[in-house]
């Protein structure tokens, strides 16, 4: 997922319904902080929120060093021996890593009132259970099909996929707003009827 995505969602977080100070639960699963794409828009969301004066819980995994900000407070996932240097992409350290966030998320919900999930990649399903349990809304950052692409990268999973897409949907469907990274993506997920789509083109922040 590229920076632009994350840094503009943060701007968009600005201007939706919610003017007051948001208590906002951002999920992050993938290890934070690393110099690289997506942990690098995650920095620049907390920076955003943080200036705001949001109060901010992210849940991330257990690699990566903490950053400071105001008001934003970093868990971790339980650091394991066996899962160590995560990559991006799916892979069974993830899954792993996911278990355990859902349980981390769910110890925080139960504490503390949010007003909105940030929810990016896989933890978009988190998001979804939060919304369908606790009535939480959350903003899914679309940067791909994750159904077309578990198919494409493992063939076996074909016979899965309307299991896929029917997962996917309902994820779309029900978050608040779907922020896709292209206009080709946002319009692939009109089958899902989303709420509202705003297309955010990728960017280069190397300036």
């Amino acid at each position: 997922m590229e920076c632009a995505d994350f840094f503009i969602l943060s701007l968009l977080l600005l201007i939706m319904k919610f003017r007051r100070r948001m208590n906002v639960l951002l999920l992050a699963p993938h290890p934070f902080y690393q110099n690289r794409g997506t942990p690098i828009a995650v920095d620049l969301v907390l920076k955003v929120l943080s200036e705001r004066g949001d109060r901010v819980d992210m849940v991330t995994y257990p690699e990566g060093h903490d950053l400071k900000y105001e008001y934003v407070k970093i868990h971790r996932t339980p650091k394991l021996p066996f899962v160590c240097n995560i990559r991006p992409g799916f892979s069974w350290k993830k899954i792993v890593c996911d278990f355990f966030m859902f349980f981390t998320v769910l110890n925080l919900v139960f504490k503390k009132r949010y007003d909105l999930v940030h929810a990016g990649e896989e933890s978009v399903f988190i998001g979804l259970l939060l919304k369908l349990l606790f009535r939480i809304p959350y903003v899914y950052d679309m940067d791909s099909s994750l159904a077309q692409q578990m198919v494409e990268k493992y063939s076996f999973l074909n016979f899965l996929s309307p299991l896929l897409d029917l997962l996917e949907g309902v994820a779309v469907k029900n978050a608040k707003v779907i922020v896709a990274v292209c206009d080709a993506l946002a319009e692939d997920i009109q089958k899902y009827k989303p709420r509202k789509i705003v297309v955010i083109p990728d960017i280069s922040l190397l300036n």
